[in-house]
């Protein structure tokens, strides 16, 4: 046979590593976004969660903010959006979280759950974009990695089920490489972005406090002040003390409705051991506390670089979090990429985590979350043992 009929490495690399990958995602995009347009009105409560958030938008079109918590209103607003009759999904988010869905809302339910779920999906696409210069092996093969990322099956479950897990990687990226980029100030205004997930922001936040990144906390603070004066400028200037309230709250009821879907350690053993009401808060912040000293003493390390200190916290701060849920393992995608060549071994171990959470869902029924605690356990002692030997990434050019 002519070898030139022979196909060279590099072109069965090719198709393997972006012909493969592309297909996948078109077709993915595909099925997604036609089943959800063509499924029936009475198929279910479509978009999962969505309906809290899209009520809230209608809320804030409707009658303003006033009555945006209002437990009653929340519950008349998603009536025939979700399958429970009588009950409801609380929108526990902040003030600014509403005003953006109130955008799409006069879209109608179903065109507004299509919109969300492109935004988001754009947003996981991003945040793969935005790490390419901090991963060789990401810059080399973009479309496989976030063929990747797409198909995690916590984060493809969070786009199909109207979360908003992809904006949490977006800004966590975004951070990272604007630290790295050198603009410490804009990658403070992606960690006060993440005010909307107080649960990561705030950590994130004293991370960079006590690690000494005073540029970047200044950004996170102009950002932290912006969305105050948002807030106040719909609900008064005491709005932070009610909206907390509500959203402490709602603690208790989502220990009893999602403990199962619990993925942090604290959610995971308080579900694990029936703790509840105030054991269970011990619990939440004592972990926070010293997983936040931990990891700023790793943060604080000679020789740490912005990557590794970005994927301690993507993987740490799910972990210690209260009560984070199992699609918030997403956002570990991003301490996966930055680790991803630090070590040969990371590919391997990269591997294994997307294929746990296959295994996750798979093993759901029996098993709750088992399988995602252990991976992201194994994943936050990956990045952690990296730091403590002071591996630096390489020094490629950030474009």
């Amino acid at each position: 046979m002519n070898s030139s009929s022979t196909p060279t490495r590099s072109s069965r690399q090719h198709f393997r590593l972006t012909v493969i990958p592309l297909v996948a995602l078109v077709t993915l995009a595909l099925v997604t976004l036609l089943g959800t347009a063509l499924a029936p009105d009475d198929s279910g409560q479509l978009g999962g969660d969505f309906p809290a958030f899209y009520a809230a938008g209608n809320i804030v079109t409707s009658s303003g903010y006033d009555t945006l918590y209002d437990p009653v209103v929340q519950q008349a607003a998603q009536d025939g959006l979700i399958k429970n009759d009588g009950g409801y999904l609380f929108f526990a988010y902040p003030p600014f979280v509403a005003t953006g869905y109130a955008v799409i809302a006069p879209l109608g339910y179903r065109a507004a759950l299509i919109v969300q779920m492109v935004l988001m999906a754009a947003a996981a696409v991003a945040s793969v974009l935005l790490l390419r210069p901090l991963s060789p092996t990401v810059d080399r093969y973009p479309i496989a990695a976030i063929a990747a990322v797409m198909l995690f099956q916590p984060l493809l479950a969070s786009l199909i089920g109207g979360q908003n897990t992809a904006l949490t990687m977006l800004l966590f990226a975004a951070a990272a490489r604007a630290e790295a980029s050198g603009y410490p100030v804009v990658a403070g205004v992606a960690i006060g972005m993440l005010a909307y997930k107080p649960q990561f922001g705030v950590p994130l936040a004293v991370l960079a406090g006590l690690s000494g990144r005073w540029r970047v906390l200044f950004g996170t603070g102009a950002t932290w002040v912006a969305l105050y004066l948002a807030g106040a400028a719909v609900l008064g200037l005491g709005w932070v003390g009610p909206w907390w309230e509500q959203a402490t709250a709602f603690r208790d009821i989502n220990a009893t409705v999602n403990g199962p879907l619990f993925v942090s350690w604290p959610g995971f053993i308080e579900h694990l051991t029936g703790m509840t009401g105030s054991v269970g808060q011990v619990l939440g912040l004592a972990t926070m506390a010293l997983g936040l000293l931990a990891l700023t003493w790793l943060w604080r390390r000679r020789h740490v670089t912005v990557a590794q200190r970005y994927a301690l916290a993507g993987a740490g701060l799910v972990m210690i979090a209260p009560q984070s849920l199992f699609y918030e393992a997403g956002v570990a995608l991003v301490a996966l990429i930055l680790l991803l060549d630090l070590d040969a071994r990371m590919k391997v171990f990269s591997a294994v985590v997307w294929l746990s959470g296959w295994l996750y869902m798979a093993s759901a029924p029996v098993a709750n979350t088992v399988v995602l605690v252990v991976a992201m356990t194994g994943t936050l002692v990956a990045a952690t043992a990296l730091a403590v030997r002071a591996v630096p990434i390489s020094r490629q050019a950030v474009q």
